[in-house]
């Protein structure tokens, strides 16, 4: 199982290396290049601002139908049916919702026009979702993996003609990247319905209180879960604008790249996670297997980027957006980047516990950790700026993220021993001593990342990422 596991996962995450780093690393980073740093500031403060009220599209329902559908694949067509009619009313409330809240905060016109194309994205983003967790909870990873990018492949090409055709009247604005979105996510929509249509066949759209009341009933832990780390995950964007400006949001919104693209690479796992633990929850050998080996993973790959980002922040940026690149975004990003240590953590750990359905736990720590976010960043952004941002979400992350391990470590008896930490705290030491110390020394660059590339190969092995006889079979092959 843990083969076929890391082969949908390997699958998905070379779909993602091709498809992802083009969008947020060239055409993202070429939006924010030619689009003035306030322009593009408040656009990130205002999708933030969108993201926050996602929980009223979701509510919980998408965790729900996965833990619903994997145990009964016959529950699709009475849950799809009502939960879609459940969604539409969800939509008309969710822009009513953002609509208000932007006229208690004094938003413009001109704000509240980009603000209905944010929400239609989300409304777009909160179908597709649905659909690709019955794709999912079907165990179909890999057709889920193609869905999963079909979206950026789309707005890539679009954007890209926006960018460099130069056709006549028709230059990037802001709101024409957002209506490419929009259309990027409705051709997937509709691709979806297609695949799943001998799923969906018997389905009618519900309305009924009788059947949408039961489900909501059910998802509501998963709503108050999905809306408490949805709230300190992309509060910091919209309380920047409102404490220190938009020019200050574009400098957070530089730094948050690089974050978002590894946040984006290490969601694969917890997307495939959620349905596979729930399908062998009783299964406590593969649980410990599969939940061990994704967490020395990521947790490897978000120490091993923190370390080379802290030496090369600066470096980093000034190859994404070379004319606006500065101290203040590297700074940002050297923050956020440990920050994604924790939510390495909680992806594959929150996926364990939202599996075994312990929310009580979840939501507990979540609403913490909301509370500590809020504190933090009232406090840090009007002294540090978008660096304070940082900072609290860097601490929340991490907290959250422990929270998650140490309870599924005694929920589902993990089995940690203090010999069981040696060989990584090993690798982290090698990790610091060639990363920082080598910078001092190297000759050059070039000879600086060698080193790391080999330091990098034996400290996976200490991190037990590979066994010796894997090593000497691809070097026979």
């Amino acid at each position: 199982m843990l083969k076929k596991y890391l082969s949908d996962i390997a699958f998905m995450q070379v779909l993602n290396l091709l498809i992802k780093p083009i969008w947020i690393l060239l055409i993202d980073a070429a939006v924010q290049e030619a689009l003035p740093q306030a322009v593009y500031g408040n656009y990130f403060a205002l999708f933030n601002f969108s993201l926050l009220f996602f929980i009223v599209l979701d509510l919980g329902l998408n965790s729900f139908n996965i833990t619903e559908v994997v145990q009964d694949n016959s529950k699709i067509g009475v849950l799809t049916s009502s939960i879609i009619g459940l969604k539409i009313i969800l939509a008309v409330a969710y822009v009513l919702i953002i609509l208000g809240v932007g006229i208690v905060l004094g938003y413009t016109s001109q704000e509240f026009g980009l603000l209905l194309i944010l929400g239609a994205i989300q409304i777009l983003t909160s179908l597709t979702q649905f659909f690709r967790s019955i794709v999912a909870s079907l165990q179909r990873f890999r057709v889920d993996g193609i869905f999963m990018v079909l979206d950026r492949i789309l707005v890539i090409l679009f954007v890209a003609i926006l960018l460099w055709s130069g056709i006549p009247n028709f230059e990037l604005t802001i709101h024409r990247f957002a209506y490419a979105q929009v259309l990027s996510l409705s051709l997937v929509l509709v691709s979806l319905l297609f695949f799943l249509r001998e799923y969906l066949s018997q389905v009618r759209i519900s309305f009924s209180l009788d059947s949408i009341l039961p489900i909501l009933k059910k998802s509501w832990p998963f709503a108050l879960l999905v809306s408490l780390m949805g709230l300190y995950t992309y509060i910091d964007g919209v309380m920047i604008k409102s404490l220190v400006g938009d020019a200050e949001a574009g400098v957070y919104a530089l730094g948050y790249r690089f974050y978002f693209a590894l946040l984006m690479f290490a969601q694969v796992f917890s997307g495939v996670l959620l349905p596979l633990f729930t399908k062998n929850l009783a299964d406590s050998a593969l649980i410990r297997s599969i939940s061990g080996y994704t967490a020395r993973l990521l947790l490897f790959g978000g120490l091993v980027a923190s370390f080379i980002t802290t030496v090369y922040a600066l470096d980093i940026l000034t190859i994404i957006n070379p004319e606006k690149a500065n101290s203040d975004s590297a700074e940002v990003l050297v923050l956020l980047i440990f920050g994604f240590v924790g939510a390495s953590l909680t992806l594959v750990y929150g996926a364990l516990l939202t599996a075994g359905k312990e929310l009580k736990w979840l939501n507990r720590f979540a609403a913490i950790t909301l509370l500590l976010n809020l504190i933090m960043n009232l406090v840090l952004i009007p002294k540090y700026n978008a660096q304070g941002a940082a900072m609290a979400t860097m601490i929340s992350q991490i907290f959250f993220g422990l929270v998650c391990f140490f309870v599924s470590a005694k929920k589902y008896n993990l089995h940690l021993t203090f010999t069981s930490f040696i060989r990584p705290f090993s690798g982290v030491v090698l990790l610091v001593l060639i990363i920082f110390g080598g910078k001092q020394y190297a000759q050059n660059s070039s000879v600086h990342f060698v080193m790391i590339a080999i330091t990098v190969l034996l400290a996976a092995y200490l991190f037990k990422l590979y066994k010796l006889k894997d090593f000497k079979s691809v070097l026979k092959k």
